[in-house]
Parts: C-alpha cells; structure tokens; sequence
C-alpha cells in the first residue's frame, strides 16, 4: 500500500472448531493485519456437522457471519475417528 501500512493478508482457516480454533478464529477475525476470506470444517475434535455449527456460531458472534464456511470430510483421511466430546 502507498500510504505505508503493510496489507492484510488473505487467509483460509482450516478447522475442526473447538475451544482452540474458536479463539483461532476470534484472532483472525479482528486482527488487522488478516483478511478472513474462508473457512473449512473437517470432523475432528467432534462431527463434522457440529464443527460447521460451532464455526458459524463463532464467526457470528464475532460480527463475521458474511464469511464463507464450507463443510469439509466427515473423517481423517488415514487416521482412525478420535473425537474429543468427552472435553
């Protein structure tokens, strides 16, 4: 940019939301130095269903429900299913 300040930088967020990519996320969204242009759900930390649902939860509490979010596998692509809905 001409006037000086750095650009912000274009990024996707891959994600299994939980507590730890909820505040990733939170981050990304009002840091001024990232552009949030996406975000991927895969199953992880639990179903992929209910990993779009926390992701759309945290961006529209966050005032970034116009960021697009895609659903992704709905398991590991080698490793076996380890869900975490006991934390």
């Amino acid at each position: 940019m001409s006037d000086g300040r750095s650009a912000r930088i274009p990024v996707i967020i891959d994600c299994d939301t939980g507590v730890d990519d909820a505040l990733a996320l939170l981050f990304a969204v009002r840091h001024p130095g990232i552009d949030l242009r996406a975000v991927t759900c895969v199953a992880g930390n639990t179903d992929v269903d209910g990993v779009v649902r926390n992701t759309l939860t945290v961006l529209e509490t966050a005032g970034a429900g116009d960021v697009p979010v895609a659903r992704g596998a709905e398991r590991p692509l080698i490793e076996p299913v380890r869900s975490a809905r006991h934390v």
